[in-house]
């Protein structure tokens, strides 16, 4: 949509500005939030306990159980990340496409939601971290029901629409003028020299950072230490593969995405962009990549699942710490935060629109 004299006008609604161009958005918008309300209606997890009557959990029930068995912290997250969240940002994406004509407050609502979507999985790293602990074990086992999956759908269809809706935004951005030109496209330059003591000082962090994320993966964080149940240590590999011959491939396929070959990409991306010589232009492509793929690394949201699984799961499963689970911590401190921080850092990255 254009102005007579050829502008762009700025107060536009999204539905409006992108008209039949954009029919899907509210078509996967509402995909999303039918998947959402049925994976709250639906069964979502079942555990049998030896001596104990078969327990059915859907998520509101299973905030309520847990309430009652005096697990605060865990219901009271169920209830903000797997509940309460999901619903308010596929709300957020409705109003965001259909509400506002100001595009700094499309933006404003878009950024809020862009990078907290991926915190719904905690639930799922939940359930899967329950089915690699009752693997191969004969008085207890857990089984994912129908709603795991629906509930999976649907954020990864909410998180897929805004990321497409991001890039609208970031396209947009650029044709009204808010991404200031890069100064000399020809330019080739090298974080890691420009920014002297500070820039190699990064360059470092940022290979620790891939150093800890290969060690995290690979040493055992957890042990089951409970009569009854065997010694298994468990990693983030092991905890894969015990999901995967419970029967769940698909799950263990996430995992593997979400754990593994994303947040690798991610450390190795920011490695690359912060030691090589590359011009302006294709750095900021760079960075917008590797923020994409940011937002579908989850090694923050297992960090929090292993956090309730240490603590209030204790009741159902007694689990002794490992020194593998310092290499967690180490590993979401850094590659999380370090590829974020020379994002930051980098001048070709900061005249970034959206």
């Amino acid at each position: 949509m254009t102005t007579p004299n050829g502008q762009i006008p700025e107060d536009v609604r999204l539905c409006t500005r992108f008209g039949a161009r954009g029919w899907f958005i509210p078509v996967l918008l509402t995909i999303a939030l039918t998947f959402n309300v049925l994976a709250l209606t639906i069964p979502f997890l079942k555990i049998s306990m030896l001596l104990e009557p078969v327990v059915i959990y859907d998520l509101p029930r299973s905030v309520w159980l847990m309430w009652k068995q005096g697990l605060y912290l865990i219901s009271i997250l169920i209830l903000g990340f797997s509940i309460i969240f999901p619903l308010l940002k596929l709300l957020g994406m409705y109003t965001a496409w259909f509400g506002p004509r100001s595009f700094k407050k499309q933006e404003r609502i878009l950024a809020l939601i862009k990078n907290l979507g991926k915190w719904s999985f905690m639930d799922i790293f939940v359930v899967s971290l329950l089915l690699a602990m009752t693997n191969q074990q004969w008085a207890i086992s857990a089984t994912p029901e129908i709603g795991v999956y629906f509930f999976i759908a649907a954020i990864v269809i909410s998180m897929t629409t805004s990321e497409i809706m991001h890039s609208m935004m970031l396209r947009l951005s650029i044709q009204l003028g808010h991404e200031s030109p890069p100064e000399d496209p020809r330019a080739l330059g090298c974080p890691v020299v420009s920014q002297r003591r500070r820039g190699w000082c990064i360059g470092a962090l940022l290979v620790l950072s891939l150093l800890t994320y290969t060690a995290a993966v690979a040493f055992p964080f957890l042990r089951i230490s409970q009569v009854m149940l065997s010694d298994i240590s468990y990693n983030i590999l092991g905890v894969i593969r015990a999901v995967r011959s419970e029967g769940q491939p698909f799950i263990a396929t996430v995992l593997l995405l979400s754990l593994v070959v994303l947040p690798g990409i991610r450390i190795l991306g920011a490695i690359t962009l912060w030691f090589g010589m590359f011009g302006e232009r294709a750095r900021r492509k760079g960075y917008r990549w590797v923020d994409r793929i940011a937002r579908w690394s989850m090694l923050d949201v297992l960090g929090l699942a292993l956090f309730l699984v240490m603590t209030e799961g204790q009741r159902m499963i007694k689990t002794e710490l490992l020194s593998g689970l310092y290499f967690v911590i180490g590993a979401i401190l850094l590659a999380v935060v370090l590829p974020h921080l020379a994002s930051k850092l980098d001048p070709s990255a900061r005249s970034l629109a959206t």
